[in-house]
């Protein structure tokens, strides 16, 4: 059995304050403490971390703990975010940190004696766990040792008081206990909002993707095991000679640049465009530090620029281990005596050419009548009967309603998207899209209108999709181009209807109604039979 630290209550006996234990020396600095809430951190970033140490002290002590439990011993890292009590706890089942380096664990700036692993610069925990709460707590037991350690933080009293130490806090345990847990309280940034969640829940597996590929490192949100996403790869002939026969089109690179540096990796294409997935990933030590996290590290002189088809298939990995990432692990120093980010694209378009040669002109086979798909029919069967049987009918709106107001920063509510600006018939119009959030947002596409201000301006016209539609909640994804798509079938909804009202059209309504139902009752048909097959 691997031991993973249990949770502790408060009133937990048996703990000793210092004891024989040397005080933590905090300093220098101890105002920098206070500066690192207003970090440019995200939380997938910051908790990125805490998971660098675990990793960390695994890869350091494998063998002892190999020893211990088995060939087939994996770390486990569980992160659990508690909101009714306020609090963020990353537990593992790593070596601990033993009493020769605890102190140096909470010293600013004391880089760890090896510097082989993740762990680099003695910064990261320190400015992650003040970045997320104002009070935190490490508790730890090393691998041999038969005692835990607790230091408990408050980065208000600590500035404000000018401490310098902190005198932790000592229980007996087991010798073959061996964990840390970061209990992060009073937070500043709670990972509370569902799409920093689920973008928690996307990011990490995808950094952390090479050890998870190896069965080597598992990651728990909530109790959730995270997977890492993996996307089939392109099989095809050459786009420019067709007759060759069909080959899986993942390269492995080898760039030797002209610092004495070497880089590996590999270029590969996916099966099915995935532009949410595409990137130059950069790793280091095999942790990624740049590539599909936030926004798609995509240069333009890799991949293009906009929709291109390499930003829908051209995947990159390469393995920058002889070059040293920044402080914040977003990028990599590339200092002037060191190869710069463009000489490495210039390297790989040489190694990689015929990967990126099909990338760059690859394009599916045309879909024949003969190649549908046999169950394509059910895509529309739930829908067919309802939608042509029982049409829905039309609303009289003419003018239209007033819209809703826009919504605050953080408020749900209608968000705008574009403007456009017209003249008919001599009088101004502005036509305003715009996303609709929140509850009661499940019309496919709304329209509102606002007359002029009687000073000139212009009658207004609101177009808003609505994001809790179910079509819309079904198939909207972090894909640029699906966000595009759907915005545009909205739009040409929505000006096709004002268009025929201003024709003379009498229930102009009536076909935007029932695009709104079909698609409602498509979206609701595959959610039934995804659940059925699940």
């Amino acid at each position: 059995m691997t031991f993973m630290a249990p949770r502790r209550n408060d009133d937990d006996s048996d703990i000793e304050s210092g004891g024989d234990e040397e005080s933590v020396n905090i300093a220098p600095g101890v105002g920098v403490y206070g500066m690192f809430p207003s970090f440019n951190y995200k939380p997938w970033l910051a908790l990125g971390e805490f998971l660098d140490n675990s990793i960390s002290s695994f890869q350091l002590h494998r063998k002892a703990l190999e020893v211990m439990h088995g060939s087939s011993f994996k770390l486990r890292i569980m992160i659990d975010y508690e909101p009714e009590m306020g609090t963020l706890e990353i537990r593992d089942n790593a070596a601990g940190i033993d009493k020769k380096h605890f102190a140096v664990a909470f010293a600013l700036a004391k880089p760890p004696d090896d510097l082989r692993f993740i762990g680099r610069y003695g910064v990261g925990m320190k400015a992650a766990a003040c970045w997320f709460a104002r009070d935190w707590s490490v508790r730890t037991s090393a691998i041999g040792e038969d005692v835990e350690r607790c230091l408990n933080w408050s980065t208000k009293s600590i500035t404000e008081g000018e401490s310098e130490t902190l005198l932790p806090e000592v229980r007996p345990v087991s010798v073959s206990d061996h964990y840390t847990v970061v209990t992060l309280k009073n937070m500043i940034h709670p990972p509370t909002a569902p799409k920093t969640v689920a973008k928690i829940k996307t990011y990490l597996p995808n950094i952390y993707r090479e050890f998870m590929r190896d069965d080597e490192v598992e990651i728990l949100w909530n109790g959730q095991s995270l997977k890492v996403e993996e996307f089939p790869t392109l099989k095809a002939s050459p786009q420019w000679d067709l007759t060759q026969p069909e080959q899986i089109w993942e390269q492995h690179v080898q760039l030797m640049m002209d610092d004495g540096r070497t880089i590996r990796g590999r270029v590969f294409l996916l099966q099915k465009m995935r532009r949410s997935y595409t990137a130059l990933n950069l790793f280091w030590h095999n942790r990624l530090i740049l590539g599909n996290i936030g926004e798609n590290h995509r240069p333009v002189e890799l991949f293009g620029a906009g929709n291109s088809f390499e930003t829908g298939r051209l995947c990159v990995e390469l393995f920058m281990d002889e070059y040293e990432p920044t402080v914040d692990k977003m990028g990599f120093k590339f200092q002037d005596n060191e190869a710069t980010l463009e000489e490495i694209i210039d390297a790989l378009k040489k190694e990689g050419s015929q990967t990126l040669r099909q990338a760059r002109d690859y394009r599916e086979p045309k879909v024949s009548p003969d190649d549908v798909p046999p169950d394509m029919p059910e895509i529309i069967g739930v829908p067919g009967g309802s939608v042509v049987g029982k049409p829905v009918k039309p609303t009289v709106a003419n003018p239209y309603p007033a819209p809703p107001p826009m919504s605050t920063s953080g408020a749900p509510g209608p968000r705008e998207i574009t403007k456009v600006k017209l003249e008919i018939d001599g009088v101004p119009w502005e036509i305003i899209v715009r996303l609709g959030f929140g509850p009661g947002e499940n019309i496919f596409v709304n329209i509102g209108e606002a007359g002029a201000d009687g000073h000139g301006g212009p009658q207004r016209l609101f177009i808003t999709l609505g994001m809790e539609h179910p079509f819309v909640v079904n198939y909207w994804s972090d894909d640029r181009t699906v966000q595009k798509l759907m915005i545009i079938m909205a739009s040409a909804i929505g000006f096709g209807e004002i268009a025929a009202r201003r024709a003379g059209a009498t229930f102009p309504s009536f076909v935007r109604n029932n695009i709104d139902q079909f698609l409602r009752l498509v979206a609701l048909g595959n959610s039934a039979q995804q659940n059925i097959e699940r």
